[in-house]
């Protein structure tokens, strides 16, 4: 864990956009130098939107030919402001793709044939590895690469890198934001860009598009001319046309052609990283490439899974944990677990155990591997299956289901019932009632309206519990139910919280049981207290139990008969929380903490718990515009 106190600065490395700042820092307590690369931010969601490029290098930080990262801290300026510091490996600025080039520019040498060649190889096998993990960098340019002494390419700067969910029917088509230096993006994102005058969004094939980059820098640095002008759907094909003619005289045709590829104006024809290893690399490179890929997940086993000698709460601080708003549990479906075992076996499976697990603690659990995403304020619908087993080898990624015909609204409250009624979407900044099942929304009875409100399905009602009225903007303390099969709404106007509260979580214990927890209050601000609905009486009471610290906008999830996972959310002060507390009813109603989940954040969506044991959290990403990020937790130990 790294602290602003342990960093001495020593040297500015350069800066940016962002008001981004680089050091060359002393880590104080070991005295080894690191580049810290400072970003501000004017809000704490600003702040957790920058924390991404920290979230993507962590996720790749074993690959010899990615920037090392060793981790990250932010802290509060004296100007009410925010910095996210990104600790990591120091590279000597000489190196740097882009003052080689300057340097080569001005005095020579041209680049070797084979010394290209590595460069084209490394960076290629580099890319073709994120685009396979999900991930895009989408500024690639001779500064954000540095050169290796073996001619390979050291990736660097993912501040504008993203996750993005794969499309089959499309091949990789979004609707994603320009990000990018305009000299070296692809003549969709230029015209748009400069033509169009559009810096928001354009439809593009996002790896495609850095393909077009990356093939810009191969032809800046084989002919030691800039290429500014390269991109312009007016002339540029000409201008690459006649550089690589002049090119071919001095290289080889193998590598005329792979920049041609990469160059290709027509995004359809041109492949991305994925499509283009599979043409340009040898059994060599991909042998080379396996064994890097290889290196890189073992060293992450090492650190992720260290030998059962150490204490077990290191052992499990990386099982990392999946949990929803407590409005969302599922049903138990006992063909949902792994086939029968062999009868001659005496051996039990992970899957039977838990299974056994669940049928004697009643737990909820999914009967599909899978989450749905509703675009905030938009129209996408999202799907990911999720796998189960103990080693994941590829991500789950996300893939575009399909549109609905009219927007969803902002902050609505999902609720998973059963195979039978399937998924509802309740509320938001509006009163819509949609029912999600067999890939079909369906307009319901419209409800009160309000949001942030939290929910749970029960016997076949669903429970709502206070919120928030846009209108009068106030807390409320009102709770109603939904007969499903009656498809109408009731105001249980005998049953009110003894706190106005929204962004809370309610959790079933049993079928007489609900707690309610924490939440917002406009005058007492992050709540930390407890309230108990006992659905036989119809009475809420307030518990004398508060929880460790205030939460809202978090997750909970009953693990056993006597004990609820509260998980994830924002504390005081904005602080994302990434605690785990285990409320156990059979201690007193003790709340004792646990290890935390792998990254903190805002948990809106259903928990969906796999057939194994482990809990998925799906934490809100850029602010529920784009499909969340599914994060993966393993309880059992705690049960």
């Amino acid at each position: 864990m790294f602290r602003k106190q342990d960093f001495r600065k020593v040297d500015l490395l350069g800066s940016g956009k962002k008001n981004t700042k680089i050091f060359k820092a002393e880590h104080l307590p070991t005295g080894k130098f690191f580049a810290l690369k400072e970003v501000e931010a004017k809000t704490i969601e600003k702040l957790n939107e920058y924390k991404e490029e920290a979230v993507q290098l962590v996720k790749v930080k074993n690959h010899p030919n990615i920037i090392q990262t060793y981790g990250y801290y932010f802290y509060e300026t004296n100007y009410n402001t925010f910095r996210l510091a990104i600790v990591t490996e120091f590279i000597d600025d000489t190196t740097n793709l882009e003052r080689v080039f300057r340097k080569r520019q001005q005095k020579g040498p041209y680049w070797k044939e084979e010394e290209l060649e590595k460069m084209v190889v490394s960076l290629i096998s580099t890319l073709s590895y994120l685009q396979g993990i999900g991930i895009c960098h989408r500024d690639i340019k001779p500064s954000n690469l540095f050169i290796l002494k073996s001619c390979e390419i050291k990736v660097i700067d993912f501040g504008e890198s993203k996750d993005y969910y794969a499309d089959d029917e499309n091949g990789g088509e979004t609707d994603a934001t320009i990000r990018g230096t305009p000299q070296y993006l692809s003549p969709t994102l230029w015209k748009a860009y400069m033509v169009d005058k559009n810096s928001r969004h354009a439809t593009h094939n996002i790896y495609k598009s850095d393909v077009f980059s990356s093939g810009l820098v191969f032809l800046q640095l084989a002919s030691l001319n800039d290429v500014t002008g390269c991109n312009n759907p007016e002339d540029g094909e000409k201008e690459i046309d006649l550089c690589l003619k002049k090119l071919s005289k001095r290289y080889s045709n193998h590598i005329i052609e792979i920049i041609r590829m990469m160059l290709n104006f027509d995004e359809q024809e041109r492949p991305s990283f994925v499509e283009l290893a599979k043409q340009v690399l040898t059994s060599e490179d991909v042998s080379m490439q396996s064994k890097k890929e290889e290196i890189a997940t073992r060293e992450e086993v090492k650190e992720n899974f260290p030998s059962s000698t150490l204490p077990r709460k290191k052992r499990s601080s990386r099982e990392m944990v999946n949990s929803q708003n407590a409005s969302h549990h599922l049903k138990e479906d006992s063909n949902s677990f792994g086939g029968d075992m062999d009868e001659s076996s005496n051996f039990l499976s992970q899957s039977d155990l838990f299974k056994n697990y669940v049928e004697v603690n009643n737990l909820y659990v999914n009967s599909e591997p899978e989450m749905f995403w509703f675009e905030f304020g938009g129209q996408r619908i999202g799907k990911l299956d999720l796998k189960s087993g103990p080693e994941l080898e590829e991500p789950c990624t996300w893939k575009l289901l399909g549109k609905y015909k009219y927007e969803f609204s902002s902050h609505f409250t999902i609720v998973f019932t059963d195979e039978k009624y399937g998924m509802y979407i309740l509320g938001g900044m509006g009163d819509n009632c949609l029912n999600f099942k067999d890939k079909n929304v369906v307009c319901k009875t419209k409800m009160p309206e309000k949001t942030f409100f939290s929910a749970v399905y029960l016997n076949g009602l669903i429970y709502t519990f206070g919120g928030y009225d846009s209108y009068d903007k106030v807390q409320l303390n009102t709770c109603e139910y939904y007969n499903i099969e009656e498809n109408k709404w009731y105001s249980n106007d005998s049953v009110k919280l003894t706190t106005n509260r929204s962004q809370s979580s309610a959790c079933i214990l049993d079928d007489e049981t609900i707690f309610i927890f924490g939440g917002f209050n406009k005058e007492s601000g992050t709540l930390c207290s407890v309230e108990k609905f006992d659905v036989k009486t119809n009475k809420i009471t307030s518990m004398s139990l508060t929880m460790p610290n205030p939460l809202r906008r978090f997750s909970s999830i009953k693990i056993s008969t006597s004990k609820i996972l509260l998980i994830g959310g924002v504390e005081r002060m904005d602080k994302v929380s990434d605690a785990v507390y285990c409320f156990d009813l059979d201690t007193e109603y003790r709340i004792e903490k646990l290890d935390r989940i792998e990254r903190g954040g805002i948990v809106d969506y259903p928990i969906l718990v796999d057939s194994i044991g482990n809990l998925h959290l799906f934490l809100e990403n850029n602010y529920g515009t784009s499909p969340p990020f599914d994060v993966v937790y393993s309880f059992l130990e705690y049960s």
